[in-house]
C-alpha cells in the first residue's frame, strides 16, 4: 500500500483494492516510512576516498573534456506542499511566506541533493522552507563546513570538486559555471561543465518520475515532509542498486494520464501551475529545478576567489585541448 501511495496512487483507490480503512492506508505508509528510515541497510553518506576516486573514473566516462576530478554534482529541488496552516508556522517559528517560492509560485520545502554518476543521491539535506536560495541552504549545511574545513575533516580528496549551477560558488571544493556570454575555450568550458552538471537534474527527474506523489503538492503536515522525502531517497538509491534504471522514459501517454488524474483530483494546489510537475524530454522536472532566489540573500562579495581552484584548473584543460562547445567552428580569436 506504501508503495503504491509513493508512485502516485490516490488513497481512496488503495482503500478499495486493498479491502481497508483510509486510516489503515495512512498507517502503513508512515510505518514504513518509519521503518525504511530506521534501517541501516538503507542509509546513504558522503563518500569516503576510494568511493570519490570510482565516481570520479564514472563521471570522466561521461565527460567529453576528460574532467577527472567530479565526484558529484548539486542542485536544489522544490518539494512541492500545500500552504502551511498558521498553527504549523507558529511551532515552527517560520512565517507562511517564507514557504513559498515566487520564482515557481508554489509552497513547499527546499531540497538541496549531490548525486553520482548512476544518478544515486549521495547527500541530501532539507531544513529550509522553499523561500531560501540555494545559496544559503547549502553554506548553513554540515556538508558545507565539513568542506570548507577540509584540511581538518579530509572530507573530499585534494584537487577533486562537486560540479554546481550558478547558484553556488566557485571554492577549493566546489566548479560552477563562468557567468555572462563567453566565448572560445570559457564557453566550451561551461558546455563541457554542462555535460556533467546535468546528472543531477537527470537524478530528480528519475526520482520525481518513480515517486509521482512529489509531481503535486504534498498533504501532509509539513513536519512529515522531510522523513518522506528521506524514505523516497533511500528507496530511489536501492532501485538503482537493483538495476532498475528504464524508469526515464517520458510517454505522452503517462503525461496524458497526469493531466487526467490532476483534472479530477479532489486536492486544490496553491499557484497556477502548482498541481502537476511537467517533465521535459529528458525527463527533468523542469517546474522544480533552480527555484531559488540565488542571490538575494548572500553577501556581495561572496563570489570573490583569489586563490587558484580547480575548477582554473578545468577551464585551463579546456583551454589547452582546443576544445568548442560543438556546433561552433574553432577561429583565431577563440584563444
Amino acid at each position: 500500500m506504501a508503495l503504491r501511495y509513493f508512485a502516485g496512487g490516490c488513497p481512496y483507490d488503495i482503500m478499495l483494492v486493498h479491502g481497508v480503512s483510509h486510516q489503515s492506508v495512512f498507517d502503513s505508509v508512515w510505518g514504513v516510512v518509519d521503518a525504511i528510515n530506521a534501517t541501516a541497510f538503507f542509509n546513504y553518506s558522503f563518500p569516503n576516498h576510494i568511493q570519490q576516486r570510482k565516481i570520479a573514473a564514472g563521471f570522466l566516462a561521461k565527460s567529453g573534456a576528460g574532467f577527472f576530478n567530479v565526484v558529484g554534482a548539486i542542485d536544489g529541488l522544490v518539494i512541492c506542499t500545500r500552504m502551511p496552516s498558521l498553527l504549523e508556522c507558529i511551532i515552527m517559528n517560520v512565517g507562511q511566506a517564507n514557504f513559498r517560492c515566487h520564482r515557481k509560485d508554489k509552497y513547499g520545502l527546499n531540497l538541496q541533493a549531490i548525486c553520482d554518476h548512476n544518478l544515486k543521491f549521495i547527500w541530501a539535506d532539507m531544513k529550509w522552507p522553499a523561500a531560501t536560495s540555494d545559496y544559503m541552504a547549502w553554506v548553513t549545511s554540515s556538508l558545507y563546513r565539513a568542506l570548507e574545513n577540509n584540511a581538518v575533516t579530509k572530507t573530499i580528496i585534494e584537487g577533486f570538486v562537486i560540479v554546481g549551477d550558478c547558484a553556488y560558488v566557485k571554492k577549493l571544493f566546489m566548479a560552477t559555471p563562468l557567468r555572462g556570454m563567453r566565448a572560445g575555450h570559457e564557453d566550451a568550458y561551461n558546455f563541457y561543465l554542462s555535460q556533467l552538471r546535468i546528472t543531477i537534474e537527470r537524478a530528480f527527474g528519475v526520482f520525481v518520475h518513480r515517486w509521482a506523489i512529489l509531481r503535486a503538492p504534498l498533504v501532509c503536515p509539513i513536519a512529515k515532509v522531510p522523513p518522506l522525502v528521506e524514505a523516497l531517497i533511500r528507496l530511489h538509491n536501492f532501485c538503482i542498486d537493483q538495476g532498475e534504471k528504464k524508469n526515464t522514459d517520458v510517454r505522452r501517454k503517462n503525461r496524458n494520464k497526469i493531466l487526467h488524474n490532476a483534472a479530477h483530483s479532489p486536492i486544490n494546489p496553491v499557484g497556477e501551475d502548482a498541481s502537476v510537475v511537467e517533465l521535459d524530454e529528458l525527463g527533468r522536472p523542469t517546474s522544480l529545478l533552480g527555484h531559488g532566489h540565488h542571490f538575494t540573500d548572500a553577501p556581495r562579495n561572496r563570489r570573490t576567489v583569489t586563490d587558484c581552484v580547480p575548477m582554473d584548473d578545468m577551464i585551463q584543460l579546456v583551454r589547452q585541448s582546443g576544445l568548442v562547445r560543438p556546433g561552433r567552428s574553432r577561429c583565431n580569436g577563440c584563444n
